[in-house]
């Protein structure tokens, strides 16, 4: 008789643990997609992630520090070794120095997605806590949309919708 009520336990509690387990895998939470293909990166409201490429005229790396706020993204701050990089932003305020950087905050701003066109020489990446991503052996040669966006933890975690 003990012996029936202990697998009867077990059962209930493998039940629930399954239940539970659905539960938090079917939860949403906060996204960046990538398309084309539907990919998807952990990225938290308010938490930053870097946009980084070699500027086209000065042939340079410069780096957008950007930010998910809720919705949409937004740029944060810009910085490069080269001051004529980030002056091609043509943003008001002071550009200052940082180490070896040149770096200017960005005025207000908020998108609900970005587009980037990928391109041979632009070597461009995104990074944050999460992910690390060279855009053109992903992609290819095309034009990629970033969008905030929330999924069920199981997608985030394969990382695909």
């Amino acid at each position: 008789m003990s012996g029936s009520r202990n697998r009867r336990r077990a059962i209930a509690l493998g039940l629930a643990i399954v239940a539970l387990t659905g539960v938090a895998l079917a939860t949403p939470v906060a996204v960046l997609r990538l398309d084309p293909g539907g990919r998807l990166y952990a990225l938290a409201d308010g938490e930053r992630y870097e946009y980084s490429y070699q500027q086209s005229i000065y042939l340079v790396p410069v780096i957008e520090e950007h930010v998910r706020d809720g919705d949409t993204l937004r740029i944060v701050r810009v910085r490069s070794r080269d001051l004529r990089a980030v002056e091609y932003f043509r943003w008001d305020g002071q550009i200052r120095r940082e180490g070896d950087e040149f770096v200017q905050d960005a005025p207000p701003n908020h998108v609900s997605s970005l587009s980037l066109r990928i391109t041979t020489e632009g070597a461009q990446r995104l990074r944050g806590a999460a992910f690390d991503i060279s855009l053109r052996p992903e992609f290819g040669e095309s034009v990629v949309s970033v969008t905030p966006a929330s999924a069920p933890r199981l997608f985030a975690l394969i990382g695909h919708s």
